[in-house]
């Protein structure tokens, strides 16, 4: 109980202030400066110069908008001489932050509904209708059995489904791709951004971009780095891809925007690059369900009243439209919208602008993304972070305060200099007139 008080006294009746002490030592002194040196380069370096310590950030509004272009002819027996343009391939014609572009199909046409032989598998081959349960669905069948054993061809017999007649074959899809002309397709994308708090706004279409050279230029890394117009086939073959071979089966690829703002530099010097990279990654080893596919039908009546409709499996090139910024921490919602071109036709390059070169590299499935960050000088973050960085050099002080006094040989003799107890004054004077 006795020492509890003596601590709480001490606690409260004790009072302790730093006391300067030189100490002339070439190893305290030169870890002394090394620290603070260490703490100035990183408050200087990384601070200031690479964070941009001295800068305000602002979130981004950004919009972007795609369209596509591009036409191409087909002859086949299903569906003869036929002429494919955007509104053919581009399904659906508007998707919030998606673009795709039909590659290759299965076509299955004039189906009515009614009662056919389900295709050949394990669960469908029978020979008798005792194989076959009425009223049963697998989950890859196409409708509904009926229990009946019929043939579906001159030599084997399979369950008949009710269901929409005849029934779709995608067991391999089409080699070479039905529009592998869409290599040739381009596309043109706008992107607009603005910094509400800066009040700067800009276009990935740049100033010097005049109506001739856009309609003339195809992008280019190295010749034409800010073109917004980008060949399909040239993109997928920047990634070290066959544009023919992701057609086949479809694929995802990305296209990322990139906006580095300085904008207590010129406004002149804030630029997008491009670069691409593929999204759905084609491992041979683990290639199950590779692409992508989905189906539509198309829905029309027969002079009799008959409904039918013809079934397509669709394969292609979505392009994901995501924007996103990076701007501070915690990193800021944003909203985008992007615009996209795609010409089939050859086009001659016009003069480029004389602009820095971008960034460009290139995978399958088309995915646009925008990383947008921007910052201009304000006084009140550069003294937060001056304030900060002289906080962080008495750091040497703690740190050298240690070794001296608890590591070095000498510490007791610099524990010595460095605490001193004075009794309180006027109880001393006090007690020294009593005598």
């Amino acid at each position: 109980m006795a020492g509890c008080c003596a601590v709480l006294a001490a606690f409260l009746f004790e009072y302790d202030t730093p006391r300067i002490v030189l100490i002339r030592s070439r190893k305290v002194g030169l870890m002394n400066r090394a620290v603070q040196l260490l703490i100035l380069a990183y408050v200087i370096g990384w601070v200031f110069v690479w964070e941009k310590g001295y800068q305000e950030t602002d979130s981004v509004v950004s919009s972007v908008t795609t369209k596509a272009k591009g036409v191409t002819v087909t002859n086949t027996s299903t569906l003869g001489f036929r002429v494919w343009d955007v509104a053919d391939y581009v399904i659906p014609a508007q998707e919030e932050n998606s673009l795709f572009v039909m590659t290759n199909m299965i076509i299955t046409v004039n189906q009515t509904q009614g009662f056919c032989p389900e295709l050949p598998d394990k669960t469908t081959v029978c020979e008798s209708d005792a194989n076959c349960v009425a009223g049963s669905s697998g989950t890859h069948s196409n409708g509904i059995a009926t229990g009946r054993c019929v043939l579906f061809n001159g030599t084997m017999k399979t369950c008949e489904v009710a269901a929409w007649c005849p029934v779709e074959d995608d067991s391999h899809a089409p080699k070479p791709a039905f529009l592998k002309a869409a290599e040739n397709f381009t596309l043109l994308v706008k992107n607009n951004i603005w910094y509400p708090k800066f009040n700067f706004s800009k276009r990935n279409i740049l100033p010097n971009i005049t109506t001739t050279y856009l309609k003339s230029c195809t992008y280019d890394a190295v010749t034409d780095p800010f073109c917004p117009i980008f060949r399909l086939g040239k993109i997928v073959e920047s990634a070290g891809h066959s544009f023919q071979d992701m057609a086949i089966e479809g694929g995802i690829m990305g296209i990322q925007i990139n906006w580095d703002c300085n904008l207590d530099r010129t406004s002149s010097l804030c630029l997008p690059s491009y670069s691409f990279r593929r999204l759905d990654t084609r491992d041979v080893d683990h290639n199950v369900s590779p692409g992508y596919n989905f189906r539509f039908a198309k829905y029309y009546s027969h002079l009799t009243g008959a409904e039918h409709r013809t079934l397509i499996k669709a394969y292609g090139i979505r392009f994901d439209i995501i924007v996103f910024g990076k701007v501070a921490w915690p990193p800021p919602p944003l909203g985008a919208l992007v615009q996209t071109q795609a010409s089939g036709s050859a086009r001659d390059k016009g003069p480029s602008p004389h602009l820095l070169p971008a960034h460009a590299l290139c995978h399958n499935f088309f995915f646009f993304s925008c990383h947008l960050e921007a910052g201009k000088f304000d006084i009140i973050p550069t003294m937060i972070n001056v304030g900060s960085g002289l906080a962080l050099l008495g750091v040497a002080t703690v740190l050298c305060d240690v070794i001296v006094l608890y590591c070095m040989k000498k510490r007791y003799y610099y524990r010595e200099k460095k605490y001193k107890y004075v009794e309180d004054y006027e109880q001393g004077l006090g007690g020294a007139m009593d005598q």
